[in-house]
């Protein structure tokens, strides 16, 4: 693996981590009482990531990569937006600007977002 590649994977884990955050920061200041504000915490990432494992391109053909994108960027985008509207500006725009550069570097180093399936043995 090149370094330009370790540094995208370095870009995928941290959007990762910070879709999950950024819901869950969203929930825990949306909620009320202490027990709403936490149980919002876990249930919003939870169901972020649902929708987005909910869903296997690869079997929508030459439309699998283009749908994949729109998903990621979808999602990491609500979740920059959920940063921001639960006061946290700074790490919205940040969580926006690192899913942007990751999925830009991704294409740039001749990379697929849906990795091939292996081959049946």
């Amino acid at each position: 693996m090149t370094l330009p590649e370790r540094f995208n994977l370095t870009l995928r884990g941290l959007m990762e981590m910070g879709i999950v955050c950024g819901f869950g920061y969203w929930g825990y200041s949306a909620g009320g009482p202490f027990v709403a504000k936490v149980s919002f915490a876990v249930a919003a990432p939870l169901v972020g990531f649902g929708v987005w494992g909910m869903v296997d391109f690869r079997q929508a053909g030459a439309m699998a990569e283009p749908l994949r994108l729109i998903e990621e960027l979808l999602i990491s985008g609500l979740a920059a937006l959920a940063l921001y509207t639960a006061s946290a500006h700074l790490l919205g725009w940040a969580l926006g600007l690192v899913s942007v550069v990751h999925h830009a570097l991704v294409y740039a180093l001749k990379g697929r977002l849906i990795k091939r399936a292996p081959a049946a043995r």
